[in-house]
C-alpha cells in the first residue's frame, strides 16, 4: 500500500464520524435537545485522529516531501490544504464552546460548517493531491514515508490510543446507524478545488 493509500484509507474513517455528526445534528434538529455524550465522542475522534494524528502526518511528514519533490508549500496546493487544516480547526473550537454551552443551535452550525470544510478538504486529497504527490515520489520518497507514517501513531497519539479512537468511530457508528468506514469505496468526488488544479 502506498503512503498517500494509508491516508486515504484514514479519510473513509474521518467520513464515518463525519457522518456521525450529521445524523447527530438532525437527530438534535428534530428533538430540540443535543446528544452529549455522542457530540462529545465525535468530538474528540475529530480532535485526536482527524486533526492530531492525520493532519499531523500531512503536516510533518507528506507536505515535506511534497515540498522537497518540487511543489511549493506557500501557494497552491499544499498552502490550500494548511489553511483548511486551520479552518476546520477553527469550527472544532466553536463546536468545543458550543458543548461546554451545551448550545445546540450554535453546534449545529459548526459542526456543518467543519462537515462541508472536510469533505470538500478529503476530495480534494484524494482526487488531485494524493496522486499529485505519487507521480513525483520516488521509491526513497515512499519508504520514507511509510518509516514516518509507522511511528507517528505512537509519537503523536500514544501506544495504543488509534486503535481506541477507531474502535471509538465504530461504536459510534453503530449506535447512529451509520455505515461504517471500511464499507465505503472511495467514490469519485466533486470538489470547488479554485485555481489549483491541473
Amino acid at each position: 500500500m502506498r503512503p498517500t493509500e494509508r491516508l486515504s484509507a484514514d479519510h473513509r474513517l474521518i467520513e464515518q464520524v463525519l457522518d456521525c455528526l450529521d445524523k447527530l445534528t438532525h437527530l438534535s434538529a428534530t428533538s430540540g435537545a443535543l446528544d452529549l455524550e455522542r457530540a462529545h465522542r465525535a468530538l474528540r475522534f475529530l480532535a485526536e485522529f482527524a486533526d492530531r494524528l492525520h493532519h499531523g502526518k500531512e503536516e510533518k511528514l507528506l507536505f515535506p516531501a511534497m515540498h522537497r519533490c518540487g511543489i511549493p508549500d506557500n501557494v497552491g496546493p499544499i498552502a490550500v490544504m494548511l489553511n483548511e487544516h486551520d479552518l476546520g480547526r477553527a469550527e472544532m473550537a466553536r463546536m468545543r464552546t458550543a458543548l461546554l454551552k451545551q448550545d445546540a443551535p450554535g453546534f449545529a452550525a459548526a459542526a456543518g460548517s467543519y462537515v462541508e470544510i472536510l469533505r470538500d478538504h478529503i476530495g480534494k486529497e484524494d482526487g488531485v493531491l494524493f496522486p499529485m504527490g505519487e507521480e513525483r515520489f520516488g521509491d526513497d520518497d515512499r519508504r520514507a514515508l511509510e518509516e514516518g507514517f509507522a511511528s507517528a501513531d505512537r509519537e503523536l497519539l500514544g501506544e495504543g490510543v488509534r486503535e481506541t479512537l477507531v474502535d471509538m468511530a465504530d461504536r459510534l457508528a453503530a449506535d447512529l446507524g451509520v455505515p461504517h468506514g471500511a464499507a465505503r469505496s472511495q467514490a469519485p468526488r466533486s470538489h470547488s478545488c479554485g485555481l489549483w488544479c491541473p
